[in-house]
């Protein structure tokens, strides 16, 4: 057996923070920045093993998947009322009608959120040693983690972001993709 590392497994190490990026590819994207820590994917699944008389334990192929969540995260410093309307999905934005950028978050609606709200995607790229990168996007994101803001004297505020991937109830889709790339495209800082 050999106990050496290949060129592969050492060119496949991730060595560098994650870049965070909403709508990637479509008109309107725009880097979330700046960050601070990093950035996290996660995938939660919940398993089921199928039951039957006789049983000894797990048994290999009688196992399903119930349901799978995939969420990214990260803390961000900038606080525009852009960033703090994410958060808070289903509230009432006011926007200027000539420039279009938020100039009002007011709570106080319950209800169905609306399918406008959610955030079509958002990707995660890490650079790896031999100089590409693994993309990871969520679709149909959501911040379902509330607002949870402080200015302290001598820091800064951060704000966590806690995007969660979505199914779609009208057609069969993937909550999640993760892939490797040789680049990202240009990408404006929002």
């Amino acid at each position: 057996m050999e106990t050496k590392l290949t060129k592969e497994q050492v060119e496949n190490i991730q060595i560098d923070h994650g870049i965070l990026i909403k709508n990637y590819g479509e008109e309107n994207q725009q880097m979330i920045a700046p960050l601070r820590g990093g950035t996290n994917f996660k995938v939660e699944r919940t398993y089921r093993d199928i039951e039957f008389d006789g049983k000894k334990g797990r048994t290999k192929g009688l196992k399903t998947i119930d349901e799978e969540n995939a969420t990214l995260t990260a803390k961000t410093l900038n606080t525009s009322l852009e960033t703090l309307a994410d958060k808070l999905p289903g509230a009432t934005i006011t926007k200027d009608e000539n420039t279009h950028k938020i100039t009002k978050i007011e709570g106080g609606n319950i209800g169905l959120i609306s399918e406008d709200e959610y955030i079509k995607n958002i990707t995660m790229f890490a650079q790896k040693v031999d100089g590409k990168f693994i993309k990871i996007t969520i679709f149909n994101a959501l911040d379902e983690n509330g607002l949870d803001f402080s200015a302290v004297q001598k820091a800064e505020g951060e704000i966590e972001l806690v995007y969660n991937a979505h199914h779609r109830y009208d057609e069969d889709s993937k909550p999640y993709s993760i892939e490797n790339v040789d680049n990202i495209e240009d990408v404006e800082e929002g």
